[in-house]
C-alpha cells in the first residue's frame, strides 16, 4: 500500500495533469473514490425546488462560489464581496450555468436562507449578500466528508480536517481552493464519461449508487452493479424514463457494460469509466490541497506568535 505521505503534488497550475496522474497512481485511490461516493449519496438533500434549478453538483459548486466571493470582501474596497452581478458572471464564465439560471439559484438560496442581504439595494450601488451560518454549516459537513476520503491518498486531507472550524483557516482555504479551480483546466474537461452523469439531474447520485451496490471496497472492476430504477427514481426525484435514458447513453458511450440478460438495470463499470472517476476526483483534490496549503499558510503568523 502506497502511503499518503508519498504523494507530494506541486500545486503548480502548469503541472495540473502531472499532479492528477500522481494522485491517480495511489493504490488507495479506488477506495478513496468509493469513500467520497458514499458520503456524497448520504449527504443528498431532497429539495424539489433546488432540483428544478440545477443539479446537485451545480448547487455545490455555486455554494462554493458564494463562499468565495464573500471571503474576498474587503470593507476598504467599495463593491467587493458577494454581489448578484459578480455571482452571475462567475457562473457563466466557469460554465456552471447561464446567468439567468445563476440569478434563479440566488433567489432560491435566499428563500432557503442560505444567503442573506447585508446592504439594501440602492440606485448605483450593488446589493451585497453573504452566506448564512446554515450554508456555512452545510459546507463544513461536505468538505469534512471530502477531506476524509482525500486523506486516504494525500496528507493534505488529514491536515485540512485538523484545522476545519478555524475561521482564519477556512477563509484562506476557500479562497485558495477556488482560485486553484479558476486558474486550472476544469477537472470535468478531461472526463467525458463522468460528464455524461454530471450534466444530468442527480447523475452523480445515480452513478455513485450503482458503484455502492457492490461489496467491492473500491471501484468495482468485475462485479455486476444492480440498480432498482424505481428506488433511484423515488430517492432522487428523477423520473424513470430519465434514468433509463441515462443508462442507455452511458452504455452507448462506453461508461457502462450491460449484462444483457435482464431488464436493463444491471451493469459492469467499464475500465474507462473507472479511470474517469479517479481522474475527476484527483483533479478536485489537487484544488482542495491548494486550499489546505493556503489555509495553513494563513495560520503561520499566529503559530509563530504563539511560539514566541
Amino acid at each position: 500500500m502506497r502511503p499518503a505521505a508519498a504523494i507530494d503534488i506541486s500545486c503548480d497550475a502548469s503541472r495540473f495533469r502531472d499532479d492528477v496522474a500522481m494522485i491517480m497512481a495511489s493504490a488507495e485511490m479506488p477506495r478513496a473514490v468509493r469513500s467520497f461516493a458514499k458520503s456524497y449519496v448520504a449527504h443528498f438533500e431532497h429539495r424539489p425546488l433546488l432540483n428544478l434549478v440545477t443539479s446537485d453538483r451545480g448547487r455545490v459548486m455555486m455554494a462554493w462560489m458564494a463562499l468565495y466571493f464573500d471571503a474576498l470582501y474587503d470593507p476598504a474596497i467599495p463593491g467587493s464581496g458577494l454581489t448578484v452581478n459578480r455571482f452571475k458572471a462567475a457562473c457563466a464564465d466557469t460554465g456552471l450555468c447561464s446567468q439567468g439560471r445563476a440569478s434563479a439559484m440566488l433567489g432560491v438560496m435566499r428563500f432557503a436562507k442560505h444567503i442573506e442581504p447585508v446592504t439594501e439595494a440602492r440606485r448605483g450601488h450593488s446589493l451585497r449578500l453573504r452566506p448564512t451560518d446554515k450554508l456555512k454549516t452545510a459546507f463544513r459537513e461536505r468538505i469534512t466528508n471530502a477531506l476524509k476520503a482525500m486523506s486516504l491518498v494525500m496528507p493534505e486531507g488529514r491536515l485540512g480536517l485538523d484545522n476545519l472550524g478555524d475561521p482564519i483557516f477556512e477563509k484562506a482555504f476557500i479562497i485558495g481552493a477556488c482560485e486553484a479551480f479558476l486558474a486550472r483546466e476544469r477537472p470535468m474537461a478531461s472526463c467525458p464519461l463522468a460528464r455524461l452523469f454530471a450534466d444530468k439531474k442527480a447523475g452523480f447520485l445515480i452513478l455513485f449508487s450503482l458503484i455502492l451496490s457492490t461489496d467491492d471496497d473500491g471501484l468495482p472492476a468485475d462485479q455486476p452493479m444492480t440498480a432498482s430504477i424505481a428506488s433511484l427514481s423515488k430517492a432522487f426525484a428523477v423520473s424513470r424514463p430519465q434514468i433509463k435514458l441515462l443508462f442507455r447513453a452511458a452504455v452507448e458511450k462506453g461508461a457502462l457494460r450491460p449484462l444483457g440478460d435482464d431488464a436493463g438495470n444491471r451493469f459492469y463499470l467499464s475500465n474507462a469509466m473507472r479511470e474517469d472517476c479517479m481522474r475527476l476526483m484527483a483533479g478536485f483534490w489537487v484544488m482542495a490541497a491548494c486550499g489546505v496549503r493556503a489555509g495553513l499558510a494563513a495560520l503561520e503568523p499566529r503559530r509563530h506568535h504563539a511560539v514566541l
